[in-house]
Order: C-alpha cells, then sequence, then structure tokens
C-alpha cells in the first residue's frame, strides 16, 4: 500500500480532531439539553402543585374545592392533578386523569416535602409526578400533579437529529478546509523540493527564496541556503584542490618525459645519460614527496591517521628538527638557535610533532636572506606550552596570512614543486598539530620577520596521562627564554634530509 503524502496525512488527522470534537460537543449538548429541559418541567411542575395545593388550603370543603378546582385545573394546558384521600378515594382527577385510580401510582410514601418520579401510568405516554401530602378543612389528602415527558424526548430526539445532519456537513467542510489549509502550509516545502531537485553540482550558486525567514519552513529555507553556501565553498575547495595537485603533478612528469625524449632523441655518451637519468630521479623523488604530503592529508581529512598520545619531551623534538635543518641553514647561511628547556613536556606523537616543526622551519629559513636569523623559543604558561620561532626574513603581506593554511596557496604564485614547495607545507603541520591537541597561528609583517606562535597542552615531567585542555587561542607575548639549548649557524652541524 502506497503511504500517504505528508498533506493528506495532515487533513486526516485534522479531521479527526474535529470529527472528536464535534463528537464531544454534541454529545455534551444533547446531555446538557435534557438535563436543562428536565430541570425546567420539575420546577414547573413543583409551582404548580405548588397552586393547587394553595386552592385546597383556601377551601372550607371538599364541595368547595370541587368546585374551585374544577373551574381552574380541570382543563390546565401540559399539567395534570388528582387529589386522593390516604385510604384511595380520589378527591378531584383533572381532565387527562379521569381514568386514574390510586393504586396506579407507583408505591411511594409521599411527605410534606415535594417528590418527584417517573412513572409508565395507564392513561398515557411515561410522565413524570410531583406529590406530597397536605392537611385541608376537610382532612389530610395527597396532592399530585402530573405532566408528560413526551416533550423533552421530542426536543432532545429534534436535537439529535440537527446534530447528526450537521456532523457530517460540518465533517466535510473541515476536510475540505483541512486540505486547503495544509496545501498553503506545504506550498513554501514544495518550492524548496523544486528548487533543491532542479540544482545540480553545476549550480551550487543558486539559492532557495525566503520569503519569511522567522517562521519554522522560512527557518528551514535558510538552513537549507547555508547548507549549499557551504557545499558550494566545498565543492571548490576540491575543484581547485583537483586544479592545483594536477599542476603540482604535471611539472615534473613534463620534466621527466623531456629529459627522457632529449637522451633518446640520438645517442649520447654515458655521462650525459647518467645526468638524464639523475633529473629524473629528482623528479620522481619530488613526485613522491608530493604523493606522500597528499596521502598525509586525506588521511587526516578521513580520520584515518590515528596518533599515539604519549609523553614527549618537547626538547628532543626540535633538537632533532635544527639538526634536521642545519645544512640546509648552512648553504643559505642562516644561523638557527634553539631555546627550551629539557623540563617542557608536551603529549602527542613524536613523528607528527617533528614534521610539523620541521615544516616550520624550513619556511622560516627559505624566506630569510642570507645573515637573517631564525629563533626557536619554549615556554610554559599556566596549562600550555608555547614555542615561538621568529625569523628575520622578507616577511608577509597581511592579505596572504589568512589563506597560508590552504593546501596549495603560495604567496608568490610563479614557485612551482621544484623551485618552491607545493604550498602543503603549512596545512600538514597544521594538521599534525590539531592532531596532537595544539593550535597554530602566523603574524608577519613585510620585510620585518615573521612569527609563528604553536600552542601545545603541557605535561608535567611525572604525569603519565594525556590533558587537553582547548582554550580561546591567542598568542601570548614573546619572553625572553632561560637557557640557550642549542645555537646552529651554519657550518655547525651535519645535514640529515628533510621531507619537505
Amino acid at each position: 500500500m502506497k503511504p500517504l503524502s505528508l498533506r493528506w496525512q495532515m487533513t486526516l488527522w485534522y479531521g479527526a480532531a474535529v470529527a472528536v470534537s464535534l463528537l464531544i460537543t454534541g454529545v455534551a449538548l444533547i446531555l446538557v439539553a435534557r438535563h436543562v429541559l428536565a430541570e425546567r418541567m420539575d420546577h414547573s411542575l413543583r409551582e404548580e402543585l405548588r397552586e393547587i395545593s394553595l386552592e385546597l388550603a383556601m377551601s372550607q370543603s371538599e364541595t368547595e374545592f370541587q368546585e374551585a378546582a374544577n373551574a381552574r385545573f380541570f382543563h390546565h394546558d401540559i399539567y395534570e392533578f388528582a387529589i386522593f384521600f390516604p385510604d384511595g378515594r380520589p378527591v378531584f382527577l383533572s381532565a387527562g386523569l379521569q381514568q386514574l385510580k390510586a393504586t396506579d401510582v407507583p408505591e411511594k410514601k409521599f411527605t410534606d416535602e415535594i417528590q418527584t418520579l417517573q412513572a409508565q401510568l395507564p392513561v398515557g405516554s411515561r410522565m413524570l409526578l410531583a406529590g406530597w401530602t397536605r392537611s385541608s378543612q376537610f382532612g389530610r389528602v395527597v396532592a399530585l400533579s402530573a405532566t408528560s415527558l413526551q416533550p423533552v424526548m421530542e426536543e432532545a430526539q429534534r436535537l439529535q437529529s440537527i446534530i447528526s445532519v450537521v456532523f457530517p456537513a460540518a465533517l466535510v467542510i473541515a476536510l475540505s478546509g483541512g486540505y486547503w489549509l495544509s496545501g498553503r502550509a506545504l506550498n513554501p516545502v514544495r518550492s524548496l523540493a523544486v528548487a533543491a531537485g532542479s540544482m545540480s553540482i553545476h549550480s551550487m550558486h543558486q539559492r532557495v527564496p525566503v520569503s519569511n525567514p522567522h517562521d519554522e519552513v522560512g527557518s528551514l529555507a535558510t538552513t537549507f541556503n547555508a547548507l549549499l553556501g557551504r557545499l558550494e565553498t566545498a565543492v571548490a575547495e576540491i575543484r581547485r584542490f583537483t586544479a592545483d595537485a594536477s599542476h603540482e603533478i604535471r611539472t615534473p612528469l613534463a620534466a621527466i618525459r623531456l629529459e627522457a625524449e632529449l637522451a633518446l632523441s640520438r645517442n649520447r655518451s654515458e655521462t650525459d645519460y647518467r645526468q638524464a637519468l639523475g633529473v629524473i630521479v629528482d623528479e620522481v623523488s619530488r613526485l613522491g614527496q608530493l604523493a606522500d604530503q597528499l596521502l598525509d592529508l586525506s588521511r587526516h581529512d578521513a580520520g584515518l591517521r590515528r596518533t599515539n598520545p604519549e609523553p614527549v619531551r618537547l626538547s628532543d623534538v626540535l633538537q632533532q628538527c635544527v639538526q634536521q635543518m642545519a645544512a640546509f641553514a648552512r648553504t643559505r647561511n642562516v644561523p638557527v638557535t634553539l631555546h627550551c628547556e629539557d623540563s617542557l613536556m608536551t603529549t602527542g606523537d613524536p613523528l607528527s610533532l617533528q614534521q610539523a616543526f620541521s615544516n616550520l622551519l624550513e619556511n622560516a629559513i627559505k624566506y630569510t636572506n642570507s645573515g637573517g636569523t631564525v629563533s626557536i623559543s619554549c615556554r610554559q604558561l599556566h596549562q600550555d606550552l608555547w614555542i615561538d620561532v621568529v625569523d628575520t626574513g622578507i616577511g608577509i603581506e597581511a592579505d596572504h596570512i589568512p589563506r597560508l593554511f590552504e593546501r596549495f596557496y603560495r604567496v608568490d604564485p610563479s614557485r612551482t614543486l621544484s623551485n618552491g614547495g607545493a604550498g602543503l607545507g603549512l596545512a600538514i603541520a597544521r594538521a599534525n598539530i590539531s592532531a596532537c591537541g595544539g593550535e597554530i597561528a602566523i603574524s608577519s609583517q613585510p620585510e620585518a620577520g615573521t612569527h609563528v606562535s604553536v600552542r601545545l597542552p603541557a605535561l608535567s615531567v611525572q604525569a603519565t596521562a594525556t590533558v587537553f585542555e582547548h582554550q580561546p587561542f591567542a598568542a601570548p607575548a614573546t619572553e625572553q627564554t632561560q637557557d640557550a639549548r642549542s645555537i646552529i649557524s651554519p657550518d655547525d652541524r651535519g645535514y640529515s634530509e628533510s621531507r619537505v
């Protein structure tokens, strides 16, 4: 069975609610009407009984009473009257009760208080009786007044008939109105569905019109538009990433093909072939390096790169990074200084941290002119460790800083994989530091150098558990740290090849 549409579901629920409301209202109305009519009839019946009892009290003899009663109560609209002596002998009977006997009245001991009861008398339909005992000049008697219940039942039946006609008509009107109202209420949802169905990856710039952003449907449309905006940004990032990756890969492939074609164009000496093969090996190494970086970032994005947090001595990681960059610093004539106490401990993956700081240190050396300096300092503030990588290099324009951590982004677009890296170093550094519970920020001034601040969670030497405390990131002012851990000048240490 095909499920009902939302419009029909809303209509049926609305109709069911109206039907239940009408049914309850109708039943309550009938019951209330019957009660009101019965109360009114009972009150009138008691009043008529008091009227004839007053006449009974004023009469001086039975004959006088009978004459007065025949004149006033023998024919009295819908009410009938009967007066009996306690032994059952009748004193007065109105026109409708001429055949009534005292024994026809249900056995009930009437008192000085008016009492009512319903009875099926042989003289007619079911009737409502009111009676009491009264004293008179000719003895004690039982006075009765009676009226038929047929009018009450007819009124109730008439009301029930009206409700039975009005109920289906009201239900049909409610269902029609509910169907129309649900259609109007769902029109914006239908428009939203049509707009969403017409969109594709090539039309992510389109947005759903929002007539009223403050109602539920408007809020849904606003949220949907925000989702489209995020998807548009993600698609643009994927396209840019694909284009940049293709460009970075095409350049070394073109160099490899060119070297191979030149080598095969004519017979060459062994030295020429070795040179060509050396160029090919260099380009293949760069391709492998790019592939490793892309793989690392893909694993970070997919959550597949699991770090095993462990206590890490920060000075050891930074010392290895400095040694790794020593030869590069020597060729650039850029001294590197490291200030870090042995007691500073953090938690994270040592290899990830080493890769991140190596990338930062390589960038600092690469963009510092000959004779400039690069310094690394560490300090602890409360539960955080702060690592500052400061260079006196060429600096970065303020417009570029927000995009420095984007993949394949380079301040100088003329640089390629062969002369300036792929633009993935900072992206990998941020991913690795984030995986270790830290954060990174960059500030720079053109021709005044660059300052990179890294925050990592601190761990005491005795601690064995990982403690991460994420707080709003703001790099504190750089301070002079205590002891110089090491100083590397261009001619000090041996060379260890960097992965970046």
